[in-house]
């Protein structure tokens, strides 16, 4: 069966049969320049011009500048959208490798990035993945020491930011798109890294499939059929991991008994659906066990970390929390609050002092200097409505101060004498009257502090890292 724009509406229509909330708005193609893709927008600027397409279209190009002729495909792109009166839009990248990240995979987390980034509410973002795509990508996987996802591939419709990701060309062969473009005279670009057999994919698509399809010509479509068996217990496993999850989660944590109470494969995929909740990175399997054994094993008095790449994950009190990886520290310095009402702490993060009367700061007492602090070792502190000076490190305690979280509050201070602590706490020698004219601290871009805080949360609605 060939590829005709007929095949490719039907195709679509299937896809986008399940998506709902939110209903699909438009569609956006995400447009690199290649044979694929010039193949999907062609055949969908058609199906529209024959109105049978009725949702609106358009294209974003992705521009990683990792080559010198990036330029011109991308203004290739551009003239091959206005002469199908599409849309465009290009959008230009750094992507930068993380540590152990193959530049590939980084080009890919970029790209992916910036498209979503670009995504309408209810807009569908299009790929033009075919069948041997996906037949590599499993291959890939596979051989990566992938488990049931890596057997069930690339899915045909997924959740994207505010809409969503189809993938219609998944039941097509890159040999019948070819077909139909060189039919219809289209021209496209060929990035010459395609040909590069360092890559994996590239050795896998120019050494490997050749002489799989030699002796299985089937090869592509039948991996199709496995991919979507592996979907379904897939799609088994969620519903499964989903009700074990609400069974041990306590706000954004997991209760570490309750967790224990599940055999080891449930454990496995409750954390994994834990993790996903907080838009987190997955760990591998290696890690995944080190990470069961160790909050398990450490002393009762210990708190045990287990961390990955954009990940860290810690046990207290008999409790798991996860968090992105990050930087915990601060920008420290004095604060002349008479020439700037906001601190800047860094990372996207401040300290600003808002308008109220009655709450926080006097503005009477407050000076116009403070020193904005890490921390203060043997510091007492005495809270707005306490009797009596107390230790810091006991009012974190009696707070319920997350521990890695103390060193990492920004202190507000005279001297050697503690203003307010963060957004949480303020001085009884600062604290306004009623009705006196006060400052408020808020804390942007704060992460959850307490306990209190993190069990209060409802993800994934609320996740809880900003």
């Amino acid at each position: 069966m060939s590829f005709t724009p007929g095949r490719l509406r039907r195709a679509l229509e299937e896809c986008l049969a399940d998506a709902r909330s939110p209903a699909p708005q438009g569609c956006c193609v995400a447009l690199s320049g290649g044979l694929d893709s010039i193949v999907l927008l062609a055949a969908l600027a058609r199906l529209r011009d024959a109105g049978s397409l009725s949702l609106p279209l358009r294209a974003v190009h992705v521009d990683h500048g990792l080559h010198a002729d990036s330029a011109t495909w991308s203004a290739a792109c551009h003239a091959f959208t206005a002469s199908a009166a599409v849309p465009f839009l290009s959008v230009n990248v750094a992507a930068q490798a993380r540590d152990g990240e193959s530049p590939e995979a980084a080009a890919r987390a970029a790209r992916y990035a910036a498209l979503k980034a670009q995504l309408a509410a209810g807009e569908v973002l299009l790929t033009a993945h075919h069948a041997d795509d996906q037949l590599e990508t499993i291959l890939l996987q596979w051989l990566r020491g992938g488990g049931l996802k890596s057997v069930a591939g690339m899915r045909r419709l997924v959740r994207c930011g505010p809409g969503w990701h189809a993938r219609p060309l998944l039941g097509l062969s890159r040999h019948e798109l070819q077909s139909w473009a060189e039919a219809q005279r289209l021209r496209w670009q060929e990035d010459p890294s395609n040909g590069d057999p360092r890559f994996d994919r590239n050795y896998l698509r120019l050494e490997v499939l050749p002489t799989l399809r030699a002796r299985w010509p089937a090869a592509a479509r039948t991996a199709g059929r496995v991919a979507q068996f592996a979907e379904e217990a897939l799609e088994l496993e969620r519903s499964v991991a989903e009700a074990d999850l609400g069974g041990v989660a306590e706000g954004a944590a997991l209760s570490l008994p309750r967790l224990h109470a599940l055999p080891p494969a449930r454990q496995r995929a409750a954390l994994r659906a834990w993790l996903k909740a907080l838009d987190l990175p997955l760990p591998s399997a290696r890690t995944m066990a080190a990470l069961l054994h160790d909050m398990t094993a450490a002393a009762a008095d210990r708190i045990p970390v287990v961390d990955w790449p954009g990940a860290v994950v810690r046990r207290y009190r008999d409790r798991l929390y996860a968090e992105p990886a990050r930087v915990t520290k601060f920008a420290q310095g004095a604060w002349r609050t008479a020439d700037s009402r906001v601190w800047p702490l860094g990372a996207g993060a401040s300290l600003e002092l808002v308008s109220e009367r009655g709450r926080g700061l006097s503005r009477e007492r407050l000076p116009t200097e403070l020193q904005v602090v890490a921390r203060m070792d043997g510091a007492g502190f005495r809270a707005q409505g306490g009797a009596h000076r107390r230790p810091l490190r006991k009012w974190f305690q009696d707070r319920g101060v997350l521990p890695w979280r103390r060193e990492a509050l920004p202190l507000l201070c005279v001297a050697d004498q503690i203003v307010a602590i963060a957004d949480l706490s303020c001085a009884a020698e600062f604290a306004a009257r009623p009705e006196e004219p006060s400052w408020c601290v808020r804390w942007h871009g704060r992460p959850p502090v307490t306990e209190a805080e993190v069990l209060a949360l409802n993800w994934p609605e609320h996740p809880p890292i900003d």
